[in-house]
C-alpha cells in the first residue's frame, strides 16, 4: 500500500484486526464493510487488492479490502481476466 492514499484510509485509524476475520460471515464483515463504505479511498484500495491478488482463488485472498470479502474480490477479478473476444 502506498503512503499517498493509505494516509486517508479509515482502516488506518482503527483496529486493523477487524479487517482480517478468521471466517467471513455476516457478523464478522459488518463492521469492516461499514467502515469501507465511508472511506474516501475505498475504490483505490479495492483496485490495489485486485491487482495484488490477480488470478488467486478466494482461499488465497485474505481479509476485507476495498469493502469486499475475498470471495467478492475473486468474483470481480474473474471477468477481468477473461481474454477479449475476437
Amino acid at each position: 500500500m502506498t503512503a499517498e492514499w493509505w494516509a486517508d484510509a479509515l482502516c488506518a485509524q482503527i483496529d486493523p484486526g477487524i479487517f482480517a476475520p478468521d471466517v467471513c460471515n455476516a457478523a464478522t464483515v459488518r463492521e469492516p464493510k461499514a467502515t469501507c463504505s465511508k472511506c474516501p479511498v475505498e475504490a483505490v484500495c479495492l483496485e490495489g487488492a485486485l491487482e495484488e491478488e490477480q488470478g488467486l482463488s478466494p482461499q488465497m485472498r485474505c481479509g476485507i479490502r476495498g469493502g469486499k470479502t475475498p470471495r467478492e474480490r475473486a468474483a470481480i477479478d474473474k471477468p477481468r481476466r477473461r481474454p477479449a473476444a475476437a
